[in-house]
């Protein structure tokens, strides 16, 4: 192949390639997106009253809300509102397969969509009872009181959730946004996690509890945690249980606070912020604690033994570690 033909192929590849980012520039610039999502011609288009059984839930929601409401009659009603009139081909899909309602945020095919915000209120009735809901949002926020499920999945590109619900297995994720969620009765699993925002998470009795964030603090409570781990990169993280098995507790740049009533074993670890924990006298633990530049503390009653701290019956494990902070030990309950 001749240098002046390799060129020119090379000079069509570029263009092609420069071509395709000018219309992603254009198309992000506008705030237009493309969405499709399979069997849309099963779909019904606006909102709806629906009678049939639901057994499971799966929105796909863009801009703006996402909203659960309940009622005293029977039958799920959608609605959706905005500040913009509401086209036919950006009216929200809904289709009830099977047991599953499904319900999507606009016409399905690859084409532009317009950025409008719009704010979707799904109505239960009280008694309303999920094996599954899944919900998926970009730029949206979900807003769902005291929800009833099995499993509970939320997936957020980019908005908050605010969520109380009553579940075995809860599963929250937020690439930029805060979530605050409150669990009722027993659920065996809690993960929640974000890029960039803030984590809270109250709980009744959970068996593996899970929380991280890349940027943004971390406030856990429960009444009992067999198993709970947090980290954060960036912020202070909070860890506050009645009755744990195990705890593990990790920040790179922020403060460490713990406050355990019961527990068996506690690790925590801060690159640069400092660690207090409050721990329970009785039946008491073994503590190993160090820190590379900063001060350790404590008013429990420790006793040392060569490189470890010793409460009680030194039943329990503790190991503290901060490369760069102040590491503080005091009884829980203490101001």
């Amino acid at each position: 192949m001749s240098r002046n033909k390799m060129i020119s192929i090379a000079m069509g590849v570029c263009a092609v390639i420069v071509a395709l980012a000018v219309l992603v520039s254009v198309t992000d610039l506008f705030g237009k997106t493309g969405f499709g999502y399979a069997s849309a011609e099963k779909y019904s288009a606006g909102s709806a009253q629906i009678s049939g059984t639901v057994k499971n839930l799966d929105i796909n929601w863009i801009n703006g809300k996402v909203n659960l409401e309940y009622h005293s009659g029977s039958g799920i009603e959608l609605r959706e509102t905005s500040s913009k009139p509401i086209s036919a081909d950006m009216q929200l899909r809904w289709w009830l397969d099977g047991d599953t309602l499904r319900i999507q945020y606009a016409k399905s095919g690859f084409r532009l969509v317009t950025n409008q915000e719009k704010e979707l209120t799904v109505s239960l009735p009280e008694s309303a009872a999920f094996n599954e809901v899944s919900i998926r949002a970009t730029s949206a926020d979900l807003n769902l009181p005291a929800l009833q499920a099995e499993a509970l999945r939320m997936e957020v590109t980019s908005g908050d959730i605010l969520a109380e619900a009553a579940a075995k297995s809860i599963s929250a994720g937020a690439t930029s946004g805060d979530m605050r969620l409150t669990i009722t009765g027993r659920a065996d699993s809690v993960t929640a996690g974000t890029t960039s925002g803030s984590i809270a998470v109250e709980a009744g009795s959970v068996s593996v509890l899970k929380a991280s964030s890349t940027s943004g603090g971390i406030l856990l409570t429960a009444e009992k945690a067999e198993q709970c781990d947090a980290g954060s990169t960036s912020g202070t993280v909070t860890v506050e249980i009645g009755e744990s098995s195990q705890v593990e507790i990790s920040s790179t740049s922020g403060s460490i606070h713990t406050a355990l009533s019961a527990f068996s074993s506690l690790k925590a670890h801060s690159t640069s912020g400092r660690i207090e924990a409050l721990l329970p006298e009785q039946p008491g633990f073994t503590a190993s604690i160090s820190t590379t530049s900063g001060s350790i503390d404590y008013t429990l009653p420790l006793s040392r033994q060569g490189d470890r701290y010793v409460c009680g019956d030194g039943s329990g494990k503790v190991e503290l570690s901060a490369t760069s902070g102040n590491i503080q030990l005091a009884p829980v309950g203490a101001k």
